[in-house]
Formats: structure tokens, sequence, C-alpha cells
């Protein structure tokens, strides 16, 4: 399975014209996830030819402008692409009310549902599917700031049935065989 990690942006608070703002597209089998969303990412985005439309996902560490402040000009360029799937953000408190504000007070909508999960403690499960699993570790920051593990998972092993009856494995051991476990018969 692929695992590849795109930097859109890695640049500090101030942008530069050679650094955007912080913001990573993590792309895990046929998932995208985007990873912090600086001032510059939707540009990135369209530079390095990533469907904006196929991001599901989209995950900030913390609440300074450098990591979230080009979101809702992504939420709305999915929105006047007419997109109709779902969007998750997973981010700190406030990020939700933050997001409201902006399409309230400017009168917009979006095409789609928004769901946004609050991410409020190490080691809390994010997101899972068949092909990965995403979790939040702590980050040391001026501010509540959260990094996420992104694993992928193990494919279950697949053993030949000629082995197992030349090996003589019970049945009872097969299973933890396919989950990667080891399998010692009485003889070593």
């Amino acid at each position: 399975m692929s695992f590849k990690v795109l930097i859109l942006g890695s640049g500090s608070a101030l942008p530069t014209i050679s650094s955007n703002q912080s913001s990573q597209v993590v792309e895990v089998g046929n998932s995208l996830f985007l990873i912090d969303c600086g001032e510059g990412t939707q540009i990135e985005l369209r530079r390095n030819k990533v469907k904006i439309q196929n991001l599901d996902h989209i995950f900030i560490s913390h609440l300074h402008g450098d990591h979230f402040f080009g979101l809702v000009g992504l939420m709305s360029t999915m929105h006047l692409l007419g997109r109709k799937n779902e969007l998750h953000i997973h981010g700190p408190k406030g990020l939700d009310e933050i997001i409201q504000i902006q399409f309230r007070n400017a009168g917009s909508h979006l095409s789609y549902n928004m769901i946004f999960h609050e991410v409020y403690e190490a080691g809390q499960l994010l997101y899972e599917n068949k092909e990965v699993k995403i979790t939040t570790i702590p980050l040391i920051h001026r501010i509540p700031c959260f990094g996420f593990l992104i694993q992928e998972k193990i494919k279950l092993r697949k053993i030949k049935v000629e082995a197992l009856a030349r090996y003589k494995i019970p049945i009872h051991a097969r299973k933890s065989i396919t989950e990667g476990s080891d399998y010692t018969n009485e003889e070593g």
C-alpha cells in the first residue's frame, strides 16, 4: 500500500515567497488527509494536482492562525466546485465556532455537511478505516496542541493450506498467525 506525504507548507507564522504556512497532505492507499491548513494551502493543492474533492478529513493541530487561516477559503472552494460529500474537520475546541462565525457573517452556506470532531486529549482515536488509524499525540507549544499519528494497519497474513497440514498447526493458532504472531511447535 502506498504511504506518501506531500509538504505544501512548512513556514512559520510569516509566509514567505518560498514557503507557505503549515500544511501537509498524507495519502495512505486510497485515502487523502490534510494536516493543517495555513494560508496558501489551496494554491499548493492545485499546483500539486491534489483533487481537493477527495479530501474528506482535515486535521488542525492548534488555533494559531498559521495552521488554519486557509481552512474557510478551502471549504468555500469545495462548495463552489459542487461538493456533496461530508467534510470532517478534526480540531481543537473553538475551531468550529470560528468556522461558523465566518460563514454566518458572510451570509454563506455550504453545499455539503461539515462535521466537526473536537480534539481534546492525547491518544484520542480520530479516524479509522480498513487501511489506517489516526490518533492524537501531545505536542509542547504555548497553547494546547496535538500532532497526529497516522498508522497503516497491518493486513492479515495469508497462510498456505499445505503448510498448515505439513507443520501440523492446530486450528486455535491459525487466527493469531494471520494477525502476525509467530508459531512454535513442540519441537521448537
